[in-house]
């Protein structure tokens, strides 16, 4: 019963089984086949049973087939084996058996399992895997595998070909055995990471076979299997050329971060939304911004106050034209005029500007000063650089008789110049023309009816900020009244340039006009030496009484005639007494023009000629200081005078509580205040000069006055991190004036402070020793900004004479310095390079040193 109960169990498997159960006898013919070979050979078990297997199996698969079943029939039991049966429609079916021989039943009992699906799945895998192989093997980019424990199982074709090394040399060895000794750290880092399961990238630098170190984005894959990290899969990309392009556009920002930031005008570009894009470092200073804050921000939310201004309006003009825009404009914020150029692109705006503050003042002050020229009693005319007529006040039509429209666009040599205008006076205006430099001359002129006019004529070129010509300006006073006189003084010289004794005409300035003959044979001084001078500038010396001097002085002023006795000094330094007559010449307006003064020389004795060389050094200096001091009445003194009338004759007429009053006010604490200076360097030159004649010489030490200038200036040495090397010898002994080398050396350090480079820190070089001839030399160069030598010229040591714009200073310090060397009997000589800086060398004589002294 068991049995029979077992065998329907076994019946109801075989037809629920989606395996193919089946029996066959010793022959191979089927004996039993269950229902699942109708889906999976097509065929009913009726249609199986009874046929041999050989009928259904593969063609290919038939021999193997037969040795399994032998195999089968000897005893043995066979699993897996796989062969293929043939479907009714005609395609082959892979099946997987399991088949046992039972001695008992004489009969295989074999299961055929349909394993179609799986083949599928294992060539869909195979040809994965093999792609997989392929993209790996292939892949441009270097790919390698780590195990868990960080050995490199597995290398790509890059891999090798790059780095040179073959797949022996690197399988089943750690990285660090291809990695440069930097990278092994880094790369054992990011692999520890990866195998908790982070992706990770990085920057890697390798060394490739030709010994390149190139630089590769590697990034580091966890490999999972069923959840688990099972190894590290490293691919890394050569980005050195993206690396090298982005340093080459790093480096090119760079440089126009410098351009923009080494420009002198300020400069900042927007977008499109007004937002501030880049500021330079002169924008920053100018408009108080913070590129570490500003930029990203709008400039209308920054200046807010300027919505509907005319920087507003202006900047949206640009932008909706696509047109740049140009113009000066007010910023009360700031209290600044600003000159602005716009550029419009697509990104936005680009936008230059520069402080424009002094210009649009000083344009204002132009403005005022041309209602004063254009009321003033001398004539004024303004010429462009040709020399052209541009404009003319009314005193010049009121002296010549010609307007504005007709003297326009003519040179006064042509409109005003007739024939009997002197040539040579004509030539020397036209070199002055032609060089470009001020000029003053007396000159005979025609009106508009032809009348002959004298004018003194004084012509100053003007420069723009680059330095070139831009125009002239030209004033002419009316002098013929003068000239006239003059011509009838010398109608009388003829007369006194018979008598045996001096006689010496002034101007109403006390200056020589004219001698006779008879001066200059008792002065030794002719015409051309002493005309323009006063007599006192050659004619005294120590022992001339000042009292007398000062009597002199106070009867020429008050216009009355007198008689002086007093101590003169011939040219050649000798000492001789006179007896002066002294008569004023007034014009019709009772005004001294000229003063007439008749010398006898009543000298019953001579003075010893020992003081010869030093009278004639005396003499000198007097007339250098002469020409020093012109130079300050003609130039320094009339400005700011000029300015101080022309102010107070408006203040008349003006209200005092006006604003106008208070700004006029202004101006005249000026120019009051230039006079003051003025007026105090002039203190300062006499004062020095008075000095030379009683100093006392000592043997002073070099090096001692050296440090103690340089001790003094100590502080903005150490401001501008200057240093100061000095080589003098121990020693050196200098007869002269203590204050006269601490001023020298004081100026020249200060000066050199003063004018240094920007682009380095100062270097100053002190030398100083003794020559075979007992000269001390000193030399003292800077690394400074330097000047133009030839340029200076013959104003290298003149008062007032400056040769760097932009930096504050008199002119002075120069002057000072060559003024002390003579005063001791020494020379001073200079050189220097624009941009290299400047090298003073000093002689001074009769120096010793300290040992030899002693």
């Amino acid at each position: 019963m068991e049995r029979e109960t077992s065998v329907k169990v076994w019946e109801k498997m075989a037809q629920v089984s989606l395996d193919m159960l089946c029996t066959f006898d010793r022959n191979g013919n089927f004996t039993h086949v269950s229902s699942a070979s109708r889906t999976i050979l097509g065929y009913s078990p009726h249609e199986i049973e009874g046929h041999h297997f050989s009928e259904f199996t593969h063609l290919a698969d038939l021999t193997a087939s037969q040795e399994v079943t032998q195999k089968i029939l000897s005893g043995t039991e066979v699993t897996n084996f796989e062969n293929r049966f043939m479907h009714r429609c005609g395609y082959a079916v892979p099946l997987l058996w399991s088949a046992v021989w039972s001695e008992e039943d004489e009969a295989v009992f074999a299961v055929a399992h349909d394993i179609t699906e799986r083949k599928v799945s294992r060539s869909k895998l195979e040809e994965s895997e093999q792609r997989y192989k392929s993209l790996f093997e292939h892949n441009p980019d270097i790919l390698y595998v780590e195990s868990t424990d960080g050995m490199v199982v597995e290398v790509n074709n890059s891999f090798c070909q790059i780095l040179g090394l073959s797949e022996e040399e690197v399988v089943n060895r750690p990285a660090s055995s291809f990695l440069p000794p930097d990278m092994v750290t880094v790369s054992d880092m990011y692999l520890q990471q990866a195998l908790l399961g982070s992706k990770m990238r990085f920057d890697m630098e390798l060394e490739t076979v030709n010994r390149e170190r190139k630089i590769f984005d590697a990034i580091k894959y966890p490999i999972l299997v069923h959840g688990e990290v099972v190894g590290v899969k490293t691919i890394a990309k050569d980005i050195t050329s993206v690396i090298r392009s982005y340093e080459t556009i790093q480096q090119q920002a760079n440089k126009l971060n410098t351009i923009f930031e080494s420009i002198t005008d300020a400069f900042l570009t927007l977008d499109t939304n007004w937002n501030i894009t880049y500021i330079n470092g002169e924008a920053e200073r100018l408009l108080q911004l913070d590129k570490r804050y500003h930029i990203g921000k709008s400039l209308l939310k920054i200046f807010p106050e300027q919505v509907g201004g005319e920087f507003y309006t202006q900047y949206v003009q640009a932008f909706e034209t696509g047109k740049a825009v140009n113009f000066t404009a007010y910023v009360k914020e700031f209290d600044k005029w600003f000159r602005v150029k716009a550029f419009p692109s697509s990104g936005g705006l680009s936008i230059y500007f520069d402080d424009a503050t002094e210009m649009v003042q000083s344009r204002q002050e132009l403005e005022k000063l041309s209602l004063v020229a254009s009321n003033t009693i001398n004539s004024v005319i303004i010429m462009d650089q040709d020399a052209r007529i541009e404009w003319v006040n009314e005193s010049f039509t009121k002296l010549t008789g010609y307007t504005l429209s007709e003297a326009a666009g003519t040179q006064p040599f042509n409109l005003l110049l007739g024939k009997e205008t002197d040539q040579a006076v004509v030539q020397h205006v036209v070199e002055k023309i032609n060089s470009a430099q001020p000029l003053k001359a007396e000159i005979l002129v025609y009106r508009k009816t032809g009348e002959k006019r004298w004018f003194s004529i004084e012509v100053t070129p003007v420069f723009d900020e680059e330095g070139a010509l831009s125009r002239w300006i030209g004033i002419q006073t009316d002098v013929t009244e003068r000239v006239r006189a003059d011509e009838e003084l010398k109608k009388l010289s003829l007369v006194a340039s018979k008598t045996s004794n001096g006689v010496i005409i002034l101007d109403g300035e006390g200056r020589t006009e004219w001698v006779n003959d008879g001066f200059t044979r008792m002065t030794g001084y002719t015409l051309a030496e002493i005309k323009g001078k006063k007599p006192r500038e050659l004619l005294q010396g120590p022992e001339t009484d000042k009292d007398e001097l000062e009597k002199i002085t106070r009867n020429i002023k008050a216009g009355v005639s007198f008689n002086s006795v007093m101590v003169n000094y011939r040219k050649s330094g000798e000492p001789f007494w006179i007896s002066m007559d002294v008569s004023p010449v007034f014009e019709s307006g009772g005004k001294v023009t000229h003063t007439i003064a008749i010398q006898k020389d009543i000298t019953f004795r001579k003075e010893a000629e020992a003081n010869l060389l030093k009278m004639s050094q005396d003499l000198y200096q007097h007339n250098r200081d002469l020409q020093q001091f012109t130079y300050i009445i003609s130039h320094n003194l009339r400005g700011p005078v000029a300015n101080a009338l022309g102010i107070t004759r408006l203040l008349e007429t003006i209200d005092k509580d006006s604003d106008q009053f208070n700004v006029l006010m202004t101006f005249l604490n000026e120019s009051v205040t230039r006079l003051d200076e003025v007026l105090r360097d002039v203190n300062l030159i006499l004062s020095i000069r008075d000095r030379q004649d009683v100093f006392g010489k000592e043997k002073v030490r070099l090096s001692d006055v050296c440090y103690q200038a340089m001790t003094d200036l100590q502080e903005p040495l150490m401001k501008c991190n200057g240093r100061v090397d000095v080589e003098v010898e121990n020693g050196i002994l200098v007869q002269g004036n203590r204050a006269y080398l601490y001023s020298i050396f004081h100026n020249l350090l200060s000066n050199a402070i003063k004018y240094r480079s920007e682009k380095r820190n100062l270097k100053i070089s002190i030398t100083g020793c003794v020559n075979s001839e007992g000269v001390a030399v000193i030399r003292i160069s800077d690394n400074g900004s330097g000047f133009d030598v030839e340029k200076a010229g013959n104003n290298l040591f003149k008062m007032y004479k400056r040769f760097h714009l932009g930096r504050e200073g008199k002119g002075l310090g120069l002057f000072l310095v060559k003024t002390h060397v003579e005063a001791m009997g020494g020379r001073i000589e200079v050189s220097s390079r624009v941009g290299e800086g400047t090298t003073f060398i000093i002689h001074l004589n009769e120096a010793t040193h300290e040992d030899l002294y002693h």
